[in-house]
């Protein structure tokens, strides 16, 4: 299961690891049908790995406790059920297990931890955090009295927990998590190891979402200098750091730190890559919007315009991949009166959106709402009520969709 934090760069990610106890060299009929099933799970398909797995735990229900097959033949139907967003056949699997293991292994064995982290990763899927979080907790108290305070495997549970209020932008509950972490890589691996790069930066960027800039800061620029050390100077791994602190820069407008580093990402990046491809779509957007900024929209034009030729030659005219670009390109000329340049690209943008992700879909009424303020800009009031309905249709409809925490 996997869990991401969209804003920013940020990813935290909630890991379902699974006990997979030993195999005996005989075959027997609990064996093959898990292979089977294990076969078909791995080909996509999922009705008949479903009936193979099921065949595996009618095997299983008969083994005497404590036969740890029992506790693998659930954990893999858990599995193919969350491969499939069937959660709710998922959950009452991995409460079972969870009982399983309390009763047989006690309340205090990492197994349990495992199978804990499993269950707050399903309702975190589900964005049922006030079920997530006590599971998430109790999962880390067993880990830390199994393995004590210090060790790397605390990890997960600490990262599972300050992803879950990252989610939930409850960032000053996350801090002490992610500060936590840290301590523990830096402690186990020491203060200059590659390994603490990625606490480092999820830390960082957790302070830039609560304007603690001078903070992320220091901490970005450590980051730089320990891949520049591990990996060179022109590395394309450093783009993301280099961002990171770019985007420090930029929120607090200051322009004249961000944009050479901006430049620096380019540059690094199309001598790797070359000056022809598509991967550098987003860089020059960046770059671009940097520029927009500080009012330089010749220059901003520019890189939007070779993004989209790029990106365009690539994948071709109708790529979802355009459409942000030429939202972007759109506004531009928007925000200087070229309303006769800016339609056509808003147009097509919303086309683009509209086909690729559907009519609701919550990213088409933002660009709806970019093409409702073209709209009234060029005294089309009617047209421009008939959208802003639309736009408020979507939102109401999402509203009403998303899961209760």
């Amino acid at each position: 299961m996997h869990v991401r934090w969209m804003r920013g760069c940020l990813e935290l990610c909630v890991v379902v690891v699974l006990i997979m106890p030993a195999c005996s060299g005989e075959q027997s009929p609990w064996d093959l049908s898990m292979e089977e099933g294990e076969r078909l799970f791995q080909q996509g398909q999922f009705g008949k790995a479903d009936h193979a797995f099921k065949q595996a735990l009618k095997e299983a229900e008969q083994f005497q406790v404590p036969d740890q097959r029992l506790t693998k033949t659930l954990n893999k139907l858990a599995m193919l059920y969350d491969a499939q967003g069937l959660y709710s056949k998922a959950e009452p699997l991995l409460q079972r297990i969870i009982t399983l293991q309390e009763t047989v292994l006690g309340p205090e064995d990492q197994a349990l931890a495992v199978s804990l982290s499993n269950l707050g990763a399903l309702y975190h899927a589900q964005q049922q955090y006030k079920k997530a979080e006590p599971i998430f907790k109790r999962a880390l108290q067993v880990r830390e009295q199994v393995l004590g305070r210090d060790h790397m495997d605390l990890i997960l549970d600490l990262k599972n927990l300050a992803g879950l209020h990252i989610t939930q932008e409850q960032y000053e509950d996350a801090l002490p998590y992610l500060q936590r972490v840290v301590g523990i890589v830096e402690n186990t691996k020491g203060s200059d190891d590659p390994s603490v790069v990625a606490s480092l930066n999820s830390l960082a960027l957790l302070y830039r979402e609560q304007k603690r800039y001078e903070e992320a800061e220091g901490l970005l620029l450590r980051v730089i200098a320990i891949n520049e050390k591990a990996m060179g100077q022109d590395n394309p791994a450093l783009t993301g750091s280099l961002n990171n602190l770019a985007m420090i820069y930029h929120a607090q407008e200051a322009y004249d730190k961000a944009e050479p580093l901006f430049q620096r990402m380019l540059s690094i990046n199309e001598q790797a890559l070359g000056a022809e491809h598509p991967g550098l779509g987003k860089l020059l957007s960046g770059l671009a919007a940097l520029y927009r900024v500080q009012g330089n929209y010749a220059q901003a034009q520019a890189l939007l315009q070779r993004a989209l030729m790029l990106t365009e030659k690539k994948f071709g005219p109708d790529d979802h991949r355009l459409a942000g670009l030429l939202n972007n390109l759109g506004l531009l000329h928007l925000g200087q009166g070229q309303y006769e340049a800016s339609e056509p690209l808003l147009k097509r943008a919303l086309a683009i959106n509209e086909k690729a992700l559907g009519k609701d879909h919550p990213i088409v009424a933002r660009t709806l709402t970019n093409y409702v303020a073209l709209l009234k800009k060029t005294k089309r009031e009617p047209e421009a009520k008939q959208l802003e309905a639309r736009v408020e249709a979507i939102r109401n409809a999402k509203r009403q969709t998303a899961p209760a925490s």
